[in-house]
């Protein structure tokens, strides 16, 4: 993959395609992704801020670079552009009625303040219309809670030609063999094209019963269900809400669906995890951006455990490092971070 480094105008800084030794470049879907490569020390400049190429989607903004000087060498990491949302905060609140990718779209476009270059379209009335209000968190973690419900995510594109980067909703292909529209896409020992199994299932966050507490004290307090248990046992939660009731922006009934919105948000951090890892044999099957990319929902068979899934690619890990490129993939259900967990306990 070419790279080039550009500066905080965004114009090319050093040589047109940046040599490196090592590049790891992160992609994931329903979070923001990373990189990371390993240069020249005489190939670096601190006038490099951000890594741009043709042949992916990302932008990355150098955040770190750590200089060791007996290899003569240069690492630079950071996140891709995404993470600029979480520079900026929804206050005092926000409230809308309409799809979730009109209101994440309208949201980032009234928040997004200072952030360079960002351009956000408007979405039209595509899926479920609902009722929701957001104040004092910030746009990243917002976009990816609201759109995550409908396996939606977003991303920032950067238009090198017309020196724009480009807000955009999407969602991956269903390339399932319950679909009729896409190619198939399917995993297996069987067909050779995949190696490095790993998969993990993990109820211990498990919850299908939200309780949400909003506005009021004791008995006068305003408070919705989300039952999801379907009759079966109940695993409870808790939410304590930090939203308000505004009556001159919205009615009680608007208040209280939003209340259930944040349920519903809530209860996808609490499921059953299913999670799939494994390298992509790049020489046999299917091929990575021609036939299948990040987003996607695919079919995976575990011929040893007797186990098949339909998944969505949440992750592409791609490495390059002495010439040999590896392709990782994640399937599933996002696994939280210690510190995620310790937060869902709290």
């Amino acid at each position: 993959m070419e790279i080039i480094a550009l500066n905080e105008n965004f114009l090319p800084e050093g040589l047109t395609k940046l040599p490196y030794f090592d590049l790891v470049w992160d992609r994931k879907y329903y979070e923001t992704g990373q990189f990371m490569v390993q240069i020249r020390a005489r190939d670096y400049s601190d006038r490099m801020k951000y890594l741009f190429t043709m042949d992916r989607p990302e932008l990355g903004v150098i955040q770190k670079v750590v200089y060791q000087a007996e290899e003569g060498m240069v690492e630079m990491s950071g996140f891709f552009y995404e993470k600029r949302l979480a520079d900026k905060i929804i206050y005092p609140m926000f409230a809308r009625y309409g799809t979730r990718s009109a209101y994440v779209a309208e949201a980032v476009r009234q928040y997004k303040g200072d952030i360079p270059k960002l351009a956000v379209a408007a979405y039209a009335d595509e899926g479920e219309k609902i009722q929701k209000q957001e104040a004092w968190v910030n746009l990243e973690e917002m976009a990816h809670t609201t759109l995550q419900v409908e396996s939606r995510a977003y991303r920032c594109v950067y238009d090198y030609e017309n020196d724009v980067i480009r807000f955009e909703i999407y969602r991956g292909v269903d390339r399932t063999q319950g679909q009729e529209t896409a190619n198939f896409v399917t995993f297996s020992r069987g067909f050779r094209n995949i190696k490095n199994v790993k998969a993990q299932r993990d109820s211990s966050a498990y919850k299908n019963y939200f309780l949400v507490g909003g506005q009021g004290e004791g008995a006068d307090r305003i408070v919705e269900v989300l039952d999801l248990s379907g009759g079966a046992y109940r695993q409870e939660l808790f939410i304590d809400s930090r939203k308000t009731y505004n009556a001159a922006k919205q009615t009680i009934e608007e208040y209280r669906a939003s209340l259930v919105q944040a349920a519903v948000e809530t209860a996808q951090k609490h499921v059953v995890i299913n999670n799939v890892e494994f390298d992509a044999m790049a020489d046999t099957g299917a091929r990575y951006l021609e036939d299948y990319d990040l987003g996607d929902k695919c079919d995976i068979i575990l011929d040893q455990i007797k186990m098949s899934y339909e998944a969505r690619i949440i992750e592409v890990m791609e490495t390059w490092s002495r010439g040999e490129h590896r392709v990782t993939l994640t399937f599933g259900d996002k696994i939280p971070t210690l510190y995620e967990k310790v937060r869902m306990k709290g």
